[in-house]
């Protein structure tokens, strides 16, 4: 073979090579453009939902925690309420077997993450009218020993910096659209990547798996139990299990 061929074929095999791996390269990188693109719209039409009118219900956190801890019943009051701009979700848990009782105010606003405020007293003391801002550092801690957190109740992770359509597909039943939220910044011991199944009819949550900062699967959360209520059905139970403790909790409305 002559050699200036041997160098012709050569060049082109390169110069192919480069020219698949340019257009290669800005595919990907278009794509990812459009995955998060396309995840950030969801979020933000998730985020813009919000309560029509004020609500309240009574149920109660069933847990069981790891073996060989006995399980055990919280009562819990849930109030929501509009606002002039955002809207408001109060929490009220207990008395636990101490007879702790807890408040947590979550505030849901329009154009930034939500604030949360906590309130607690002992057994046959009132709780405070207002509660103190909550650090974010206690965001990821357990509410009168349950499974869930402030930050899984305000679901925090709508407001994160990364959102990403990573695909669509059925599950439980339901056509989803499956968004990754991802922060940097998350407490040693909480999450730092949620994967959400979100409805594409009803904007609702399906099913959800939060990772910790080493990719290992650490929550999951889905709702249970659903009942018709005046033509509508609403959700009777939530549940969260915490893989990594082997503990489990349920959320258990009592509608009328």
């Amino acid at each position: 073979m002559k050699p200036f061929l041997t160098c012709a074929r050569l060049l082109r095999t390169v110069l192919l090579w480069w020219t698949a791996a340019f257009f290669s390269g800005t595919l990907m990188v278009r794509g990812a453009e459009s995955a998060e693109r396309a995840g950030r719209d969801i979020i933000q039409r998730i985020r813009s939902m919000t309560p029509e009118a004020a609500l309240t219900n009574r149920g109660r956190l069933v847990v069981r925690p790891a073996r060989p801890q006995p399980p055990f019943e919280v009562p819990l009051q849930l109030a929501v309420f509009p606002l002039e701009t955002g809207w408001c979700t109060l929490y009220e848990a207990g008395p636990d077997a101490e007879g702790v009782r807890v408040r947590l105010w979550i505030r849901h606003r329009p154009d930034g993450p939500p604030n949360v405020f906590r309130a607690a007293c002992g057994r046959d003391e009132p709780l405070p009218k207002e509660g103190a801002p909550l650090p974010s550092s206690e965001w990821m801690r357990p509410v009168a020993g349950s499974d869930f957190t402030p930050a899984d109740l305000a679901m925090a992770f709508l407001w994160w910096p990364r959102q990403r359509l990573i695909r669509s597909e059925m599950r439980r039943g339901q056509f989803c659209d499956v968004v990754e939220s991802e922060t940097d910044e998350a407490p040693p011991e909480g999450y730092v990547r949620v994967r959400a199944w979100w409805d594409r009819d009803t904007g609702g949550l399906v099913y959800a798996e939060a990772f910790d900062a080493e990719g290992r699967l650490m929550k999951e959360f889905l709702p249970r139990r659903f009942r018709k209520v005046q033509g509508r059905w609403e959700v009777t139970e939530l549940e969260m299990i915490h893989r990594q403790r082997g503990s489990r909790t349920r959320l258990v409305f009592e509608l009328p």
